[in-house]
């Protein structure tokens, strides 16, 4: 493990080369925010935990303290060097990568990482897709940018609200932590940065009785079709087929198109609240998210 400080760190890689801003190259230098995302990954020995873009190594020191193992994927070649140079430790894995293409290892229990921000939704993305196979991860940490993770966690009303935040709702409980200023960062972003903590969850377990549940990937095709045009009602956007519908096990466009016409034309049903189809995506909650897609799947032929 490395003895540098976390200063020390970062000046070592920048005297190599200057960072690279297409790659999203903005290093912590904010020691707080370091042992914080740790911290809120609640690692221990038993775990296996993922870091993307480690850079310098500084968050890559504290991951290592906990005892937990650590998978770091680093895309640029002058960091992965670096790390190689500054790393030996038997529970650190380097690996030199691009990480929407990287095979995530089965064994993952965690995810903690600053993250370059371009990559952020489709990191999510993937991240998501491995737990719906493998169900082993407890805790993602991700350092986002706040303007995201606003959206991501819709934490300020309906005008958060989009595509993003409720499909991940629908799989994670988010919660936003500490807000980072552009000084804790060298070189300085010219945004505000802030930690978010996402823990599996499975709001369709906690329906209330008399609202059948949905199919999942359903629910998300549902919420993401209806978000692509946003100021449009949902009388209107329900009929919008979405384009993977066929992905969805006994379901087409034209059968989809039928089932919505069926719900809309007896648009009061159990859990959906009252003149809902007249609404706009942005004015409808989780919870009638999930029963707009129970009630699709239960009138399904």
């Amino acid at each position: 493990m490395s003895s540098q400080t976390t200063s020390e760190l970062v000046d070592s890689l920048l005297a190599l080369r200057q960072a690279d801003k297409d790659l999203g190259q903005h290093f912590l230098l904010d020691d707080s925010v370091l042992d914080r995302a740790v911290e809120l990954g609640n690692l221990g020995p038993d775990d296996h935990v993922l870091e993307v873009g480690p850079g310098p190594g500084s968050l890559t020191v504290k991951l290592l303290e906990s005892g937990a193992k650590v998978t770091a994927v680093e895309f640029d070649e002058v960091s992965f060097e670096h790390l190689q140079n500054v790393f030996s430790h038997e529970n650190l894995n380097l690996v030199n990568a691009d990480a929407l293409k990287f095979k995530i290892p089965l064994d993952l229990t965690a995810v903690v990482a600053n993250i370059p921000y371009q990559i952020s939704s489709p990191l999510l993305d993937k991240l998501a897709q491995h737990q719906r196979q493998y169900s082993n991860i407890h805790t993602m940490v991700l350092l986002l940018q706040e303007e995201f993770a606003i959206r991501l966690c819709m934490s300020e009303g309906q005008g958060s609200r989009g595509s993003l935040g409720m499909v991940t709702a629908m799989e994670w409980k988010t919660e936003m932590d500490l807000k980072v200023s552009p000084h804790a960062f060298k070189p300085q972003p010219k945004i505000q940065s802030r930690l978010v903590r996402l823990t599996p969850d499975n709001p369709i377990n906690r329906m209330e009785d008399g609202i059948p549940k949905p199919n999942p990937r359903l629910a998300r095709l549902i919420v993401a079709t209806s978000f692509e045009e946003r100021r449009k009602k949902m009388r209107n956007r329900l009929l919008q087929s979405p384009q993977r519908i066929a992905r969805v096990k006994g379901w087409h466009s034209s059968g989809y198109r039928a089932t919505a016409k069926k719900l809309l034309s007896k648009p009061e049903k159990e859990g959906l609240p009252l003149g809902w189809d007249e609404a706009r995506p942005e004015q409808l909650d989780l919870e009638a998210w999930l029963a707009i897609a129970g009630w699709m799947y239960e009138l399904h032929d």
